[in-house]
Parts: structure tokens; C-alpha cells; sequence
């Protein structure tokens, strides 16, 4: 089996990539600058260097005087203005996806028998290999707090589950579900420490409301990328408020919600946006999820990612973005068939929408690891995926052990 990369690795290559991406787009800002110039259309147009904002080079090429040019000048300056236009766009970004992650019970067991990395290992390349890799963190990582009395299910997942969720390359982690406040709220603020320590960003539950709104932002090859998560499923008490830590509330709360998505649009190249919603062990999502899913597109989502179902869910393009309504358990013991079934969601995100849309099956053993499956394993879960998706009017076209997904 091939080893995982490391942290480090991981991050020396994005580094990389990054860099490259800066230069790239640097070195056509120059040379349509100097076409211009040359053209004797803006002898003031000054270059500030790399680090430059893309819009206001756009714009600057945009107002060149061109009426003030020969044909032949104008036709270069319209095209060099054309190529910053296109440089000053933010770079297509790789997304990964995957649903609800718990440390406790038997994968608790596996970590205390084989470690922290164990529960995400078979997975860790593949998540890892995408510049925005993305989950929901459904049990607080701590060993501290007290048990919520009122809940029949409770949560407290081992707090070295981290080393899984770094090796395997999380940047946006969820905090927003019905078990973030499972053993109150130092078990959240451990949990939001462990993250912090090892620059995991999260968003959706903190120590009151303006850090459970707060979006999670990370910055790739030049374009910057926003999180947001919600939770529709709300136990009393979870919900935050200005003197009480908890989760951001979705459920009957959704003109904050667009009012959210609509502030980070206008700040961030891209939106992903997560919900935990729907009724577990549901194939469909119902009306409300689709109601909700598709106000968080109009307001400037790019992505929406939820889970809570326990099972999979359909996909649905919506205005050239997509939907996943539930993404299904990927890191969770499980006790029925169907439970054990998830896939992961691979997609490129870039300023004109969604695309290269991709699904990886996987199945959870007994301890709740996802492993990549095959043969007929892999044909029942990409077939129900299948089924499920067509009501929303999307194509799934299977292809051996994966599928791809096409409006």
C-alpha cells in the first residue's frame, strides 16, 4: 500500500502550485501592460508588482483610451485588455467532499489500537491530493466536558482522530450538527483548540454567535475560498447566542443564512456553504432541503455539502453549481448495509460554476473506515447514486469503479 504524504509534503506542494499560479498570471498582466504601452494607449499604466489586485488591473486595462489609437493599435490593445481580463480571474480550484466523521465507539477502538491516522487511512492520498478538501466533524475531539443528560445519543470522539483529519488534508472542517455540544461547551472549545493547533479551519459552532457565523476562509493559488455551515437539526440549547456557545441555526433562520452567504460573495472569489439536514436513513431529500439548498445558491453559494442522513443523497446541478443534499457517514460504525455506503465527491470549482464532477465509492468496515470498493460493492452504491440523482435531474454515468455527474 502507498504511504500517505505527509503535512509537510502537502503543503510545500501547494506551496509550489501556488507560486506558480501567482507568476503565471503576473507575467500576462506584463505582457498585455506592455502591448498596450506599446501601443500608445497608456503610458501611465504602472505595474505594482505581483501582489497587485486582479480587479483593479482589469479595470485599468478596461478604460485605456482606445479611441485615441490606429486600427491595427486597437485591435492589440482590445486583445492585451482581454488577456488581463482573463488573468484577473480567479484560478479553477479541485474540491474534495466527504460526510459525517466520528471518533468514538468503535472507531474510538481503532484509534486506541492503531492510532490517530488509522481511521482515515486507506482515503488519506486521495482527500489530500485537492487543493479545498472538506468534511463534517460530527463528535467534539476532546476528553473533557460533561455528558449532555438530556441527549439518548452522545458523542466524545478521541482527540488524537486529528492526526487522520491533517494526514488526510482537511482545510474546512463542519462544527455545525447536533452533537457539537454532546459534552457542553469545554469539549467545543477543546475541540476548536485542537483544529486551531493544527490550522485546521472550521466554521458553524464556536463560543457564541459571532464565531459560529463567522466565515472559515483559506486562500489557493491566488483565489480565496469561504465556508459556512448550518445545522437544521437543533437540540435544545445547541443553538448560539451572544453569551452562549453552540451551533449557527439553519432551520427557520434561512434570510440570516442568505444574508451570510451574500456578505462572503461579495468578499470571496468562492462560497462553499454546508447544511446538516434532512431525515436520517431517507434516499430523497425532502422539500425543505431543496427549498433551503437552492436559496443558498441564489444568494452566491458555489457549493453546498450536506449530511446528517446517515445515508447518501442525490446530487443536483442548480444553475451551474452543485448540490449534494447528504454526502452519507464516511468516518462512522454502522449497523445495516446501507449506512456503510458513501462515496467521495471530487469536482473543480472555477468563476464559471462546477464541473469535472466525480464520485468515488467507498464502504465502511465494522470499526467505521472508509475503504475504496469495487466490483459489484462499488456498482450498488454508484447505481442507487444513480437513481436518486436522476430526480434532480442529474446524470450519473458510471464507468468501472466510478462515476462521473453531468447535468
Amino acid at each position: 500500500m502507498e504511504s500517505t504524504p505527509t503535512t509537510t509534503n502537502r503543503t510545500a506542494v501547494r506551496q509550489a502550485h501556488r507560486q506558480k499560479a501567482r507568476t503565471q498570471r503576473f507575467a500576462a498582466m506584463v505582457v498585455a501592460a506592455t502591448l498596450i504601452v506599446a501601443a500608445g494607449g497608456v503610458a501611465a499604466f504602472v505595474l505594482l508588482g505581483p501582489s497587485v489586485a486582479r480587479p483593479s488591473i482589469a479595470r485599468a486595462a478596461a478604460h485605456a483610451p482606445l479611441h485615441s489609437l490606429g486600427t491595427s493599435a486597437k485591435a492589440v490593445a482590445a486583445s492585451a485588455t482581454a488577456v488581463v481580463a482573463e488573468a484577473s480571474r480567479p484560478a479553477t480550484l479541485s474540491i474534495s467532499a466527504v460526510g459525517d466523521m466520528i471518533f468514538d465507539r468503535q472507531v474510538k477502538v481503532l484509534i486506541a489500537k492503531s492510532g490517530g491516522a488509522a481511521p482515515l487511512a486507506e482515503v488519506a492520498k486521495h482527500l489530500s491530493a485537492a487543493d479545498v478538501t472538506v468534511g463534517n466533524l460530527e463528535s467534539p475531539l476532546s476528553t473533557g466536558g460533561v455528558k449532555n443528560a438530556t441527549k439518548d445519543v452522545t458523542f466524545r470522539g478521541d482527540p488524537r482522530g486529528v492526526e487522520g483529519l491533517v494526514s488526510s488534508g482537511f482545510d474546512f472542517l463542519s462544527l455545525a450538527n447536533n452533537h457539537v455540544l454532546d459534552y457542553g461547551e469545554d469539549a467545543l472549545a477543546g475541540t476548536v483548540a485542537a483544529l486551531d493547533a493544527r490550522d485546521i479551519a472550521h466554521a458553524g459552532a464556536g463560543a457564541d454567535k459571532d464565531a459560529a457565523w463567522k466565515p472559515a476562509v483559506v486562500t489557493r493559488d491566488g483565489a480565496t475560498v469561504a465556508f459556512l455551515s448550518f445545522s437544521h437539526i437543533l437540540p435544545p440549547g445547541f443553538i448560539a447566542t451572544s453569551s452562549h456557545g453552540g451551533l449557527a441555526q439553519g432551520r427557520n433562520n434561512m434570510d440570516a443564512v442568505v444574508t451570510a452567504i451574500r456578505s462572503a460573495k461579495q468578499e470571496y472569489d468562492y462560497v462553499i456553504v454546508s447544511f446538516h439536514w434532512g431525515v436520517e436513513y431517507q434516499d430523497d431529500a425532502n422539500a425543505e432541503q431543496v427549498r433551503d439548498a437552492r436559496k443558498a445558491v441564489d444568494a452566491g453559494a458555489d457549493m453546498v455539502l450536506s449530511h446528517h442522513p446517515h445515508v447518501i443523497q442525490g446530487l443536483e446541478y442548480y444553475k451551474g453549481r452543485l448540490i449534494a443534499y447528504s454526502l452519507g457517514d464516511f468516518v462512522f460504525d454502522h449497523y445495516s448495509r446501507k449506512t456503510g455506503e458513501a462515496f467521495i465527491l471530487d469536482a473543480k470549482l472555477g468563476p464559471d460554476g462546477v464541473t469535472d464532477v466525480k464520485t468515488t465509492p467507498v464502504y465502511l468496515d465494522s470499526y467505521g473506515k472508509p475503504e475504496f470498493v469495487s466490483g459489484s460493492t462499488a456498482s450498488v452504491i454508484l447505481e442507487r447514486l444513480k437513481l436518486i440523482s436522476a430526480k434532480h435531474n442529474a446524470v450519473v454515468s458510471i464507468d468501472g469503479n466510478g462515476a462521473t455527474v453531468t447535468p
